[in-house]
């Protein structure tokens, strides 16, 4: 059986940076979904502004690591919890999965970082608005 995780925060993160072969900043937060044996999806929050964060979904890419609970607990932490504004999120462009993930989410297209991966692929810069979000309770979704 497989629920949120949110006891072990070092846990999910070291997890995260292996999958994603990457080194968070300082003040990166996190929420997974899996149980004591396996750890199925993680979603990292960091480069905290006060209005803003740089959203980061890892999974094990085996069927079924997404439900309900883990993508509505996910947007209710940053926007509700952490009392921000938006979400960033910085997708490769060659990673067309991850981009139609994000755009199923409600994230929006807002630029684009030429040359922002080392091997020279661009990053997609996605944004979302708290009253944009269909994943937090209506009553929280004012600016």
């Amino acid at each position: 059986m497989h629920s949120l995780l949110i006891d072990n925060p070092s846990r999910l993160l070291d997890w995260a940076e292996r999958e994603l072969d990457v080194t968070f900043f300082g003040d990166a937060r996190a929420l997974g979904w899996g149980n004591d044996e396996e750890i199925r999806a993680v979603a990292v929050y960091e480069r905290w502004s006060g209005n803003d964060a740089c959203v980061h979904l890892v999974s094990d890419n085996k069927p079924g690591w997404l439900c309900r609970q883990f993508l509505a607990s996910g947007f209710y932490y940053p926007f509700v919890t952490g009392g921000l504004r938006r979400i960033t999120g910085l997708v490769p462009a060659n990673n067309e999965r991850a981009i139609r993930l994000n755009q199923h989410f409600g994230y929006r297209e807002e630029g684009r970082m030429r040359f922002g991966v080392d091997d020279e692929t661009d990053l997609i810069v996605m944004g979302m608005l708290k009253e944009e979000c269909r994943f937090i309770p209506k009553e929280f979704r004012h600016g």
